[in-house]
Order: C-alpha cells, then sequence, then structure tokens
C-alpha cells in the first residue's frame, strides 16, 4: 500500500537504497538520509508491503517524492519548451527507487501511475528527475508515456 512517509521510515529507506547498484551515484557524494530529506516536497509516499495502517513498519520496499523543479536546474527550460508550457507548471517526480525484488516493477509502475495521477490533477505536467533516473529502469518510465527526446523524461499532454 502506498502511505505518507514518516520520520521512522528513513532508517530502511536508507538500507533500501544503500542495497541498490545506482545509490552511490545518484547520491553524488551526498548521504542516503540527506538525498531523501533535502527537497521540500509536495508530497513523500513509501511503498510498505504490510496490509495494515499502523505505521511504521519493517516492510517498505519503495520511496517517491512530487516536488517542484530545483531553481536554477539547467534542464527545466529546455523541458517545459518540449512540453508546451511554462517551466511553473511542471512537476518532479523524484528520489523513485524500489527494492531489487520480485514484482519491483510492479510496485514501481504504481507509484509512478499515482504520482502522474496526482500532478494531472493538479494542471500540472509530470516530469521524472534526471539526477536519479540511474534508480528508475527506463522500461517502466517508457511504457507510461515518458518522452526520450528532452533533457529529462516529461510525459507530454
Amino acid at each position: 500500500m502506498i502511505r505518507e512517509r514518516i520520520e521512522q521510515d528513513l532508517d530502511r529507506l536508507v538500507a533500501v537504497l544503500d542495497s541498490l547498484d545506482a545509490g552511490p551515484g545518484v547520491l553524488a557524494g551526498r548521504s542516503a538520509y540527506d538525498w531523501l530529506t533535502e527537497v521540500d516536497a509536495d508530497v513523500s509516499w513509501v511503498f510498505d508491503q504490510a496490509p495494515v495502517s499502523v505505521a511504521p513498519t519493517r516492510n517498505v520496499v519503495g520511496h517517491v517524492q512530487v516536488f517542484v523543479p530545483p531553481v536554477g536546474a539547467p534542464w527545466v527550460d529546455a523541458v517545459a519548451s518540449a512540453a508546451g508550457v511554462e517551466a511553473d507548471r511542471l512537476l518532479v517526480i523524484g528520489r523513485f527507487f524500489v527494492k531489487d525484488m520480485r514484482f519491483d516493477q510492479g510496485i514501481g509502475r504504481y507509484l509512478l501511475t499515482e504520482c502522474v495521477k496526482r500532478i494531472a490533477a493538479r494542471g500540472s505536467v509530470a516530469v521524472l528527475d534526471p539526477d536519479g533516473l540511474a534508480l528508475v529502469p527506463r522500461v517502466l518510465w517508457c511504457r507510461l508515456g515518458f518522452s526520450e527526446d528532452t533533457a529529462a523524461p516529461v510525459l507530454l499532454p
């Protein structure tokens, strides 16, 4: 189930992130904890395999955030232009990863789809954080219709 991330989830998320091959490259010298908490996100979700509403559990296996593009990021204007919108209409899907395991792509697809729905409901355009793409299987975002022809994969309206 998807639920809001809470502070008690962070240790488990750090362990999951540390177990991923691409983690160190994506972190660029930052600690996993800092990377997970440095963005002022619109939403921070986890995928918790436990079918209960009591949190935290030791069954957190995925994470995603939706946030405003970083100020000064060189790719923002190019992506907004490709999508035919102003930069302030973009919302980034980032800090997105799922533990390597059976059904990880299904969990990732579910998290990504829910983010896209939330962003569309706000009248915004979804873009994947180019700095975290090494953690997201390419086949996953391509199947959902994100364009590969921009500086960051954007879901064209």
